[in-house]
């Protein structure tokens, strides 16, 4: 909304530059966006008389001319070269000097075909301002302007150059400062000035009586709550007064002529959107506010046809739809220059049926964006009233006599308890109520007693007041958001923040794969449904069991994921058929497992998963499971788990058979690791040798052990023994590992696997597995025959409980 500051002065006194104008309206909540000068693009342009004119004598259209100044600075017999057509011995025109500054540009001193030119005659277009209100801008040529215009005036005085314009970004919920008069209003407030509204008094000259010639019926005072009409004699079209042309042009209207001018003046000026029917063009002189009939058809005053249905509001007379109500007037009852009669209408329509037949019709004016926002229909007839009086002003007609006020659904508003105590708790201020009070009555809300409670009754222009919270606003604006001093909310401490003992976890997960070489990824929780295809599931799997997303984007997101493992495969296969000969990569998410009772919500379970691949490594599954459970090992030491194990597992068909174990931690199978069974590798297109782990985060959560025990350094050496054994090949490292720790003894300090051997000279169904031992005493030297018995035992219990042969 383009407010000039000079219109804004007629609604109070404004004694400070429009810079701090500006800076405190912003403040008080009416959002600056610019503030535009006019005229800033020229200088040193003044008003001139050419008292003689020559042929040019090299140029068939140009002419040498002297111009008059009337002043000595700026010279008596100025020689100008001037190519304008209506030049003539007499006029008086702009001139630019040498030095002036224009919109196209700035004069120099020249030589036109030989002869000194100092200066330029102007025409208005070359000022950069519209022809409309200005005596004889509208010649081509020169602009020839009036005999007693003064010489050697500055044109921007002349045209009531150099006010400034602000530009206020408005909100949608305030229709009220949608207008001049409204923002007028705020500058009153913020300044603490008295605020002048428009008091129209119109004399009603006319010899017609309004109601004895007009009749206006409204069928949908659902859709159309006021309408207020007068009429107008002896109408005179023509162009503006210079003041008002400038005040639309400055507001970012284009003048038109008189009666459109009107109109559009009031518009702006109060936010309320009129529109002038040519009575001639009126049938029966009657206006009827009624839905549109089907297919019904009216050609609007831009010229477009437009079809309408039984949703449109239409203003019709008693054979035609002459306008589309809130929205646009018809070309079958336009102001024409032989108009003599005029009747002015001012309404208000339902703000959403305004909005929903502009968009129906693909039409957005002036009117129906101030419509949709709510406006006041108590504004409705002082409008029409302030359209009449300047009607007289401009004596472009004589008012008729009366006024046809049909007002059949008025407004009531809302009313709010005041509770001064309230809005402080709810402010965080201690503002005296004199203060809140003095403020809410500048707004115009007015108080009453309702069964000995004080209220608030907002004004009918302010719909946006509902609460006390919206009371609490406009306190607060006025008062200052600077000055609120910042405090915590009441019986609210602060906190330090921090991670959860659980999120530390995942945290310390994540960290400590990345520092064994894996890389994080996070990935899409839904997919399709055939990706358990892929992984070779039973068609009983309870992994099968997913949750159906009921907008999916596609057929490949159309389920909830149950594994992350078809997530972790093709993220291997993307990488290794682009050239990545090896990988490790993990993501610490969820998955999604149903309810029995499909009125429950699934259960979000987080999981751990990741794979670790390379190109490097011919025909060796083994290399990679290892490498892989170490990690996973080193996990496991961080996070303070002691009790672990890995048990073979060979019934699981995604995984390759004798390459698999699950995770056991505390006593509980919680995930499990593996090399990928071949055939699923290829249904991925991903690495054949590719090891996946996939294990529950929570039980991992519940058994670490974040504390640590201080323990010094080992004052003796340690003896370190390896053991090469012979096992059968059903036989697992973990359950080897375990049996040695069990019966190691007092020195056993830790107890490792190293390596893994098959070989056909060791036998088809066998393999070495070589483990080292490692002992130490905390009070000596330990010698051979301090662990002889040792060794010996374990040697005895793991061909006991494996089988197992010294190699």
């Amino acid at each position: 909304m383009k407010a000039p500051l000079i219109w804004l002065k007629d609604f109070t006194d404004i004694d400070v530059d429009v810079k701090e104008l500006a800076d405190r309206m912003t403040i008080s909540g009416s959002k600056v966006e610019t503030i535009i000068t006019s005229g800033e693009d020229i200088s040193d342009v003044y008003t001139g008389r050419i008292t003689s004119v020559k042929d040019h004598p090299d140029s068939d259209h140009l002419h040498i001319v002297t111009v008059d100044m009337g002043r000595d600075d700026l010279g008596h017999d100025l020689q100008i070269v001037c190519g304008a057509p209506n030049v003539y011995e007499g006029m008086i025109c702009p001139v630019a000097v040498v030095g002036a500054k224009l919109p196209g540009g700035s004069i120099k001193k020249g030589k036109l075909r030989g002869v000194d030119s100092f200066g330029m005659c102007c025409s208005i277009d070359e000022l950069g301002v519209p022809a409309e209100g200005h005596e004889g801008a509208d010649e081509y040529g020169l602009w020839n302007m009036p005999k007693d215009t003064p010489l050697g005036v500055d044109i921007k005085e002349i045209l009531g150059l150099g006010d400034s314009t602000i530009e206020f970004e408005i909100t949608p919920n305030r229709p009220d400062c949608f207008s001049v008069e409204g923002l007028g209003r705020e500058a009153a407030v913020t300044l603490g000035k008295a605020f002048k509204p428009v008091e129209p008094v119109i004399k009603q000259e006319g010899s017609l009586n309004t109601p004895d010639v007009v009749k206006i019926d409204i069928n949908e005072p659902d859709l159309c709550y006021r309408y207020c009409g007068r009429l107008v004699e002896d109408v005179k079209i023509g162009p503006s007064p210079a003041w008002m042309a400038e005040r639309l042009s400055q507001a970012g209207m284009r003048p038109i002529n008189n009666i459109v001018d009107i109109t559009n003046y009031v518009c702006l000026e109060m936010g309320q959107p009129m529109h002038a029917f040519d009575l001639n063009y009126l049938s029966g002189n009657h206006i009827i506010v009624r839905t549109a009939k089907d297919g019904e058809v009216i050609t609007t005053l831009d010229g477009n046809e437009h079809t309408l249905d039984h949703t449109n509001l239409v203003i019709a007379d008693e054979e035609k739809a002459c306008a589309i109500a809130g929205v646009m007037g018809g070309e079958n009852s336009e102001v024409l220059p032989e108009t003599t009669t005029i009747l002015f209408e001012s309404a208000m329509f339902n703000p959403v049926s305004v909005r929903k037949t502009a968009l129906n019709n693909g039409l957005r004016t002036e009117a129906s964006a101030r419509y949709e926002k709510n406006l006041d229909p108590e504004n409705t007839l002082r409008a029409l009233d302030r359209a009449c009086q300047l009607v007289e002003m401009l004596g472009c007609g004589k008012v008729s006599k009366g006024v046809v006020d049909n007002y059949p659904t008025k407004r009531v508003m809302k009313h709010i308890p005041f509770r001064p105590a309230k809005i402080n708790a709810f402010l965080g201020t201690d503002i005296e109520e004199a203060f809140m009070k003095d403020i809410l009555s500048q707004l115009e809300c007015t108080f009453a007693d309702e069964n000995g409670s004080e209220v608030i009754v907002p004004p009918t222009f302010r719909p946006d007041l509902e609460s006390e919270a919206d009371i609490a606003e406009e306190v607060a604006r006025f008062y200052g958001y600077n000055n609120i001093e910042p405090s915590l909310l009441s019986g609210k401490e602060t906190t330090l923040g921090g991670r959860t003992y659980s999120q530390n976890i995942v945290e310390k997960i994540c960290n400590t794969l990345v520092s064994n070489g894996y890389f994080e990824a996070i990935t899409y929780s839904f997919e399709s449904p055939s990706e358990l295809d892929n992984l070779k599931l039973p068609e009983d799997s309870p992994l099968r069991r997913q949750v159906k997303i009921s907008n999916p984007l596609g057929d490949d997101t159309s389920v909830m994921r149950t594994s992350m493992i078809p997530s972790m495969m093709r993220i291997a296969s993307r990488n290794y058929n682009r050239g990545v000969l090896s990988a490790k990569v993990f993501e610490t998410a969820f998955v999604y497992l149903p309810d029995e009772d499909i009125n429950n919500l699934p259960e979000e379970r987080r999981m751990l998963c990741g794979f670790n691949y390379s190109g490097y490594i011919a025909d060796n599954n083994a290399k990679q499971f290892y490498d892989t459970r170490a990690a996973i090992e080193e996990l496991f030491k961080i996070l303070g788990i002691k009790s672990y194990a890995f048990e073979t597992l060979n019934d699981d068909p995604t995984f390759h058979p004798g390459c698999t174990a699950q995770i056991i931690v505390n006593g509980r199978k919680c995930g499990v690791i593996g090399i990928i069974h071949p055939d699923v590798a290829a249904a991925f297109d991903a690495p054949a040798r590719t090891c996946v782990f996939d294990i529950e985060v929570e039980p991992l959560i519940k058994a670490s052990r974040m504390d640590r025990t201080y323990t010094s350094i080992p004052k003796f050496p340690s003896i370190q023994r390896d053991l090469s054994l012979v096992v059968s090949k059903d036989v697992s490292v973990s359950k080897i590992l375990k049996t040695a720790k069990s019966t190691g003894g007092k020195y056993l300090e830790e107890c490792e696997f190293f390596n893994v051997y098959e070989d056909s000279k060791l036998g088809d169904d066998v393999k070495a597995v070589a483990i080292s031992l490692t002992f130490r005493a905390p009070d000596k030297t330990l010698a051979d025959n301090d662990i002889s018995d040792d060794i010996n035992k374990i040697l005895s219990k793991l061909e006991e409980k494996c089988g197992a042969k010294l190699r």
